[in-house]
């Protein structure tokens, strides 16, 4: 066969940039949150078809037959430059054959598969599974030595057959393997990009029929105009098969499907039919497309991109009705009815073949590492939990409510940031009272009592009491001390309310108990410094108040919350009648601040009781909303 150079590489070209058109029409036509995925795919298979095919396919596919099964030679492309000037030439167009078949079943597979197993997939079809049925069908393209279809008389002009329905075979079989996806609503994100991609790969089909010309020939503006004309009859057939079936739900499927339908079944034909010819080919193949698309649906078959309807079907439709339509002095067999057997062979051959490996390869795939990801994943979208891009996570969360959430957590973060600032000032002015009132008190009754003793001569019982003083201001200073740090907290809560608890017994001559049912958790710092807090002041409330004699600190558990209940036998108060000062609403404040609840009990005569209820779980307490 004649060769020429330019030609192509032009048609190589063309048919590159199909990569675009696929990435395009896939990436309209499913989610946004896996678009990312879809589009990083289709450039790890062609690098991936692009190496494997170059190194072992195009030998497979066209090196010298053995036995019409199997081409020898070219392994790594060797020996290629010994097959004629365009050899080299005439290998790269083959290799954006092989990428623009593989590329195929990723689309139909998305949204629910595993990267990794795309690619796994990809790798074993541009080694076995495509260029083997290539050798087939083509085989004699370089060396002139025949594949056993090619001998039997099956024709497939431009790769009706060998590009597309081996693809959309092996969709069909990654699909069932794969299953349904979560959600099978409508998918497309967007429907002008969609558009575009078709328009790519109308453009780009162009250099692919035009390629298997291998040199400009007189048909050649024949093939474009069969080609323009497919497309816009398979179009006109599947919208018509729409509307006459009285089928309900979006139109758009039906233009693209057509379209793209009628461009596979003019892979098949444009070169062997006149323009009506191809013209009634395309327009039944469009209505074939069609019903296809239905009963996938009815069967259950998810296919994210119509894969199988536009490129199996299309192609089924184009390599049978052929026979039918096409010019009698190019019909290799003895009549139209033997070449319309040939055909089915052909096809049934190819279902065998592509289908039935393709079905052991992702059950393989699926077995060893699994072919889909996790529920979870699906409804995140491939883009977050493949590639973990930053704007799919933010969409995300807005569409899931997360956003509202984390408003709400913020507002409450500055909630507790306020209540924080609130609680610091009360302290401050805590202390001040206490020193003043107090360690200020003390030493002002010390000077006077040391004053008085200056001036006698027997002055022993004055300085015994300015002694006695003296000791009393030392404890009440310690006492301030341990309120500005708590002893004992790093270690641990418990033994910081225990080591209170011994203070409150050796300086106020009270009897306080810890009681504590199981392990405490480890509460974050802040919250163990804010609980202890509460149960100090609510203490010192029962001594300096509720002149109490015997004080309980119970500490118990009930489902993921822990319990701080602090008892006292001091004489107790009306609650509803009580004007609080800040101490306590700034317990309470600090307990709902740490997602708790906080409650006074309290009758005249018997005591008080406090209870301090805050969240405890697994999570050691880092995380506290308010509530």
């Amino acid at each position: 066969m004649n060769m020429s150079i330019s030609w192509i590489l032009t048609c190589g070209a063309f048919i590159f940039f199909m990569q675009a058109g696929f990435t395009c029409y896939e990436v309209g036509f499913i989610r946004s949150k896996n678009i990312i995925s879809v589009a990083i795919e289709n450039l790890l298979t062609f690098m991936i078809v692009t190496v494997l095919y170059c190194i072992f396919g195009f030998g497979f596919m066209f090196g010298e037959s053995f036995h019409g099964l199997i081409g020898t030679g070219f392994i790594g492309l060797s020996g290629l430059d010994a097959a004629g000037d365009a050899a080299y030439s005439y290998a790269f167009m083959q290799t954006m054959f092989a990428a623009a078949s593989i590329t195929i079943f990723g689309g139909a597979m998305s949204e629910r598969s595993r990267l990794s197993a795309l690619l796994a997939g990809a790798a074993v079809s541009a080694v076995v599974i495509y260029p083997v049925f290539g050798h087939w069908a083509w085989g004699s393209m370089v060396t002139g030595t025949s594949g056993w279809l090619e001998k039997l008389g099956f024709m497939d002009f431009a790769g009706a057959s060998v590009v597309h329905l081996t693809g959309g075979f092996i969709a069909l079989a990654g699909i069932i393997t794969a299953g349904r996806r979560k959600d099978t609503g409508p998918a497309r994100s967007n429907i002008p990009f969609a558009v575009l991609g078709v328009f790519i790969l109308w453009f780009g089909w162009l250099g692919f029929n035009g390629g298997s010309l291998t040199e400009l020939s007189s048909r050649a503006g024949l093939m474009v105009l069969n080609m323009t004309l497919g497309a816009a009859c398979g179009m006109a057939g599947a919208l018509a098969y729409h509307i006459i079936a009285g089928k309900k739900g979006n139109y758009l499927v039906f233009i693209f499907d057509g379209i793209l339908g009628g461009l596979v079944a003019a892979t098949a034909c444009s070169y062997y039919c006149s323009p009506a010819g191809a013209a009634a080919l395309t327009f039944i193949t469009g209505v074939f497309v069609a019903a296809v698309h239905y009963l996938l649906i009815k069967l259950g078959i998810d296919d994210a991109v119509d894969a199988v309807p536009v490129h199996a079907a299309g192609a089924v439709s184009g390599l049978l009705l052929m026979p039918l339509f096409m010019e009698q002095h190019f019909i290799e067999a003895g009549s139209r009815i033997e070449q319309l057997g040939i055909q089915c062979l052909g096809i049934l051959v190819n279902f065998i073949w592509a289908f039935g490996i393709a079905y052991i390869m992702f059950r393989i795939i699926d077995r060893a590492g699994g072919i889909r990801v996790s529920p979870e994943a699906e409804e995140k979208g491939l883009n977050i939990t493949e590639f973990e891009d930053i704007y799919s996570w933010e969409k995300y969360m807005e569409k899931s409510g997360y956003e509202t959430q984390i408003n709400e957590k913020n507002r409450l973060l500055r909630k507790q940031a306020r209540l924080l600032a609130v609680t610091e000032e009360q302290e401050k002015d805590k202390i001040r009272r206490e020193l003043h009132d107090g360690v200020g008190q003390s030493l002002a009754a010390l000077k006077v009592t040391l004053g008085i003793a200056r001036g006698r001569q027997h002055n022993e019982e004055i300085i015994d009491n300015a002694i006695h003083m003296a000791d009393e201001t030392i404890q009440e200073m310690r006492a301030v001390l341990n309120s500005l740090n708590p002893p004992r907290l790093e270690q641990g809560l418990e033994s910081a309310l225990r080591a209170m608890a011994e203070g409150i017994n050796r300086i106020e001559g009270v009897t306080c108990r810890v009681f504590a049912a199981g392990d405490m958790p480890a509460f974050e710092n802040t919250a163990a410094l804010n609980i202890y807090r509460v149960v100090q002041e609510a203490c010192s409330n029962a001594v300096k108040h509720g002149n109490a004699s015997d004080i309980d600190i119970d500490i118990k558990y009930e489902g993921s919350r822990c319990i701080f209940e602090i008892k006292d036998n001091g004489k107790g108060f009306h609650v509803s009648d009580k004007q609080f000062g800040m101490g306590i609403p700034s317990m309470g404040d600090r307990i709902r601040m740490l997602g708790g609840r906080f409650t006074i009990y309290s009758t005249v005569g018997e005591g008080t009781r406090v209870v301090a209820e805050v969240p405890c779980d697994e999570r050691k307490n880092q995380d506290f909303s308010c509530r």
